[in-house]
């Protein structure tokens, strides 16, 4: 006979929409971990058409963690489905994590020590090719250099404005996240996780990178996908900038002065074919008709859409459905 579930240290909120396919690796990845303390894992089913609740059923029986299924139906998106994670986890340090990629072996528990520096800390990631994730748990984990070795998070984003913050691999306090409002529904997809890390940045909070608190991300190869994401993080960051009238601390150069570059640069890669970098030569163009597309939209036409902080913290329609407590 077994007894009581431990009260979780730490809250594992992932974010899922049609994650079937996917899920079952970060689970196998989250069922494996080494040194962690007790934790929970609440899966956030955000309008999933696909068998995301039977993956969680079968699973459910097969992990060493308690195991949560919570619907988020109300509204479309990622920002809206880990707020809701965020509202329905026990514990108050809060891991995030992606249903498409796999967290290391010690993934919990590096994350876990990174709290006693710092209230929110953003990991990292090495991109691996579809194929790499067809490997065993075990070689996908090698692929990334897994190390039991904990390193304390580096504080090198001091100084800036605009903080990178990994949606995908991030901690933070419940108490954190409460304080700034959680994700902005209302930031387009692809930005939604750096705006949190400005406005974090913005209430005095230091968002350093934990190197050790490692995931193998399943990467955005094709070049389609990489113009599509490069675009909306760049309109994300123009909202931003115009939002909070930060335009001045952006890193991003002069839009019109980038343009021109850019079509200087496709010029000269046309004369010169042997020596063009074209798929540098498109996402770079692409980031700064992205800049130039949101500083037209929301800066000189004022089209700034209102914040939508915090959608999800409050309790909606849609029932929990607790799968193993």
């Amino acid at each position: 006979m077994t007894g009581p579930t431990p009260q979780p240290v730490v809250s594992v909120i992932i974010p899922c929409h049609n994650a079937a396919a996917t899920l079952p690796l970060q689970l196998e990845a989250l069922a494996t971990q080494t040194g962690a303390p007790p934790f929970e894992v609440v899966v956030v089913d955000n309008r999933s058409t696909d068998n995301t609740t039977g993956i969680v059923d079968e699973w459910a029986t097969r992990v060493p963690f308690r195991l949560r299924l919570v619907r988020a139906g109300d509204f479309q998106g990622a920002s809206y489905a880990r707020n809701v994670g965020v509202r329905e986890s026990t514990a108050e340090l809060l891991m995030f994590c992606d249903a498409d990629d796999a967290v290391s072996e010690f993934w919990v528990d590096h994350g876990r020590r990174c709290f006693d520096v710092s209230p929110v800390w953003s990991g990292s990631a090495l991109s691996l090719e579809d194929a790499a994730f067809e490997r065993s748990l075990p070689g996908i984990r090698q692929a990334i250099g897994d190390d039991p070795a904990w390193v304390a998070p580096v504080f090198a984003q001091e100084n800036a404005a605009f903080p990178i913050l990994m949606g995908g691999n991030f901690g933070a306090t419940k108490a954190a996240m409460l304080s700034v409002g959680g994700f902005d529904q209302s930031l387009p997809s692809a930005g939604e996780d750096n705006d949190l890390g400005f406005r974090f940045r913005r209430s005095g909070y230091s968002v350093p990178v934990a190197l050790t608190v490692r995931i193998a991300y399943r990467g955005k190869w094709d070049l389609a996908t990489r113009r599509h994401l490069t675009f909306r993080s760049a309109l994300a960051h123009a909202l931003i900038a115009t939002r909070y009238a930060v335009w001045p601390q952006s890193p991003y150069p002069h839009w019109l002065i980038e343009v021109l570059r850019c079509a200087g640069a496709g010029l000269k890669f046309s004369l010169r074919p042997r020596h063009a970098n074209w798929t540098g030569w498109t996402l770079r163009t692409t980031s700064a008709l992205g800049i130039a597309a949101g500083t037209v939209h929301y800066r000189f036409l004022r089209r700034v859409p209102e914040a939508q902080l915090g959608v999800g913290f409050t309790t909606n329609s849609d029932p929990e459905r607790r799968v193993r407590a």
